[in-house]
């Protein structure tokens, strides 16, 4: 895992670091499953789903929603219903269970429900969502600076990839007194002003972008 503390001092000389703090995101991108499922399958689903990655919220796990309702199916010549049978109208208690489930288990989740589920053509649909996010991890921080670093020079630490040639004196010299390092590349964050200028360092997959703001 990327640790924004290593990313600072790559950035900034030590001398000017006046503190490193991990901070929690504000938001965070998730996604909802929703299954429909009969009720008495219901919690040897939600126990799969879990054990696959989904209803984790926090230092909880294993979290979901349920509704209960009726749902009802016809299937053709060629279905193969194992629940009632095909060619008759059926009515089947079922729950809709709802999990919440981070982007990187969402294809194990998926890949669970079908697997698992009791119905030859489970209805499954996926949401994408935005939530809040306590958890503090390494791979976002805010650091503040004992003093003023130029833009300039902050952007030369970035290698020789990076071409300041097309970018103005005025922002090259502007100085900033602290940042902000996202490593995870799907947060966002609510900065409080200040009277000097924050340097945004945000790293999605291989690719970094600077924002000044």
């Amino acid at each position: 895992m990327n640790n924004a503390a290593n990313t600072a001092k790559k950035y900034f000389p030590p001398a000017a670091i006046k503190s490193i703090e991990f901070v929690s995101p504000v938001f965070a991108r998730k996604y909802k499953i929703v299954v429909f499922v009969p009720l008495k399958n219901a919690d040897e689903l939600t126990f799969k789903m879990a054990a696959s990655g989904a209803g984790n919220i926090g230092k909880y796990s294993v979290c979901s929603f349920r509704t209960k309702g009726v749902g009802t199916f016809l299937g053709s010549a060629s279905s193969k219903p194992r629940v009632g049978k095909k060619g008759r109208f059926e009515m089947i208690e079922e729950i809709r269970l709802e999990m919440i489930c981070e982007q990187e288990a969402l294809d194990n989740v998926i890949n669970t429900v079908y697997s698992n589920h009791p119905y030859e053509e489970p209805v499954c649909e996926i949401y994408p969502v935005i939530v809040k996010d306590t958890k503090v991890n390494k791979e976002t921080a805010l650091v503040q600076l004992k003093r003023a670093v130029k833009i300039k020079d902050i952007l030369k630490k970035a290698g020789p990839k990076i071409s300041i040639s097309a970018l103005s004196a005025k922002l090259l010299n502007t100085g900033v007194t602290r940042a902000l390092i996202d490593l995870t590349g799907k947060t966002q964050y609510e900065i409080s002003p200040v009277k000097t200028k924050t340097i945004v360092i945000r790293k999605n997959k291989n690719i970094i972008n600077f924002e000044v703001i």
